[in-house]
Order: C-alpha cells, then structure tokens, then sequence
C-alpha cells in the first residue's frame, strides 16, 4: 500500500495529501494549499520525492503554496483548463477574506481531463463538476484511494453558490463518477475527516437527497 500522508493546511485548513510508493518514495501531492514550509519539512523529513503536484480545484486554499513547492520539488502542476478563469482571479479571492500580498501563481500549463491516466498507482482523473467547472478527483485505483477535494466531504458535498458551481453538476458527478468506484475506496476530502465511499453512499443525508431528485 501507498504511503499517504495528509496536513491540513493554510487559512480554510485544506488538506494537502502527499501519496509515496513505499520502495521508491516516488509521489504526487495534492492540493498545495499553504503553510509552504510546513509542507517542505514533511518533504525533507520523510525523503519523499514529488513527481507531480496535482491540483483538484483552483480556489486559493487549495493552491497558495504552490510557487514555492513547484520550486523546492521542481514537480510540475496539473489542473483542469475549467478552472483557467478562477485561477486568474486568485487576487480578488485572497481579498474577499482579508488577505493581504496575495501571491502572483501562474495558471500551469498542464491541463487535466477526465479519464487521464495519472502515471503513478494506477492514477486516473476524474472530472467532477459541480463545486466548480474544473473540479477533479484522483483515484487510485492500486490503493483504493480518492482525494475528492472540495466535490464530497464526509458527510457533505461541496457548495454550489460560488462562481462555477452547480448543485445539478455536483449531483451528477457524485451518482455517476464517484459512487461506482469501490465501495471500501478511502476517501481524502479537501477538508475534515476520511471517509469512503460506501459510508457516503449509505449515510450522506446530502447524497441520500440527491439520489432521490436528480
């Protein structure tokens, strides 16, 4: 199994996952959402070395820190072209909640679809809008392991009312993308606590309801 690590980090407490191959300590970290230091310590601590550094969403509590892991790692980023127009809007979202300086991060050139296979743990992208248009998860599928950002939480789904969201979008791609993977899959969820998908399917009172009207 992989070696997964997760911190919550940055000012919304977004949970940054780093998943290692155990032999080689190769890996992917997602969602670099602050407290940049931090994140480096637990690079530097347990010898991991990033391969890719994979973004589920372009909301700043997800992407502050990526200058400076992009360049301690010298990883690429990888997103979905969807969330090019909120990317560019990082300024204004650091100013709606107070925060000053806010970074200059250059959208990436790489650009995710559904269904790309990440080259690690038998990766695969996953487009999940809803929460906004380039949501994306990471399944693994050699780990049973989904980091579902901000589209399911445990015992939640994502908001809708922000800029790109859809409570339609969101419904449809938790029915029909995440709730026919395994149902023993751990789920990393952008914030709070793991879960997975079977306990979401069954006792999710959001998912209950979306499963009888959409």
């Amino acid at each position: 199994m992989a070696i997964v690590v997760t911190k919550a980090v940055g000012v919304l407490g977004c949970n940054m996952s780093i998943i290692a191959d155990p032999e080689t300590m190769d890996a992917v970290l997602v969602d670099p959402g602050g407290d940049p230091e931090l994140i480096i310590d637990i690079i530097k601590n347990r010898g991991f070395r990033i391969i890719r550094i994979l973004i589920t969403h372009a909301h700043l509590d997800h992407i502050l820190a990526c200058n400076e892991v992009e360049k301690f790692t010298g990883a690429q980023i990888y997103y979905h072209p969807n969330d090019r127009k909120l990317w560019l809007t990082l300024p204004l979202q650091c100013r709606f909640l107070g925060i000053a300086n806010a970074p200059y991060i250059k959208p990436p050139k790489n650009l995710l679809a559904h269904n790309d296979v990440i080259p690690f743990r038998n990766g695969r992208v996953l487009h999940t809008p809803g929460h906004t248009e380039g949501s994306v998860c990471f399944y693994f599928e050699e780990d049973k392991l989904l980091c579902s950002g901000d589209t399911l939480f445990a015992g939640g789904v994502g908001r809708t009312d922000l800029p790109g969201g859809s409570t339609e979008k969101l419904a449809y791609s938790i029915k029909n993308i995440l709730l026919i993977l395994p149902e023993d899959t751990k789920v990393i969820p952008g914030h709070g606590e793991e879960t997975t998908i079977g306990q979401e399917k069954y006792t999710n009172p959001i998912i209950l309801e979306y499963l009888d009207k959409f």
